[in-house]
């Protein structure tokens, strides 16, 4: 069971880092499919930044570098979890640092298509508070 749920870690910390590259797309994204016209955003879309007028600025594009970071923390945490290069007892951390920053750039960046990786994120979440308290004393919390 550890070898599985370390492994979906580490796919579910890739997929968010390969979001990283939507945050440093040319304006507009990647058009919606025909029957997804209802939808206001593209895929890679703030639909935030869009409506602010905000898609050009550089903080934004800058904020693609915490889809990296979160992807990145994710896939570490699954790597502590099997003691590969990342210290074991850092993958609890890890998991909850990249959970955060994944839901957090998945709710700016939100499209329909990202209903399962926001599904992971909370799940790595709730997981991580539910079996571990003693995180939140760590950061402070």
């Amino acid at each position: 069971m550890k070898i599985i749920f370390a492994v979906l870690l580490i796919l579910h910390g890739l997929i968010v880092t390969a979001q990283s590259s939507a945050s440093f797309k040319p304006v507009g994204g990647t058009p919606n499919p025909a029957w997804m016209a209802w939808f206001p955003a593209n895929l890679g879309q703030s639909w935030l930044f869009s409506r602010l007028g905000l898609e050009q600025a550089a903080g934004v594009k800058i904020l693609g570098l915490l889809w990296l970071l979160g992807g990145l923390a994710i896939a570490a945490a699954g790597l502590g979890i099997l003691g590969f290069i990342i210290p074991v007892p850092w993958w609890r951390m890890l998991a909850l640092v990249g959970g955060l920053l994944s839901l957090l750039m998945l709710s700016l960046y939100f499209h329909p298509f990202y209903l399962v990786g926001i599904a992971a994120s909370i799940l790595v979440v709730i997981a991580i508070l539910a079996r571990n308290w003693t995180v939140l004393q760590q950061i402070g919390l």
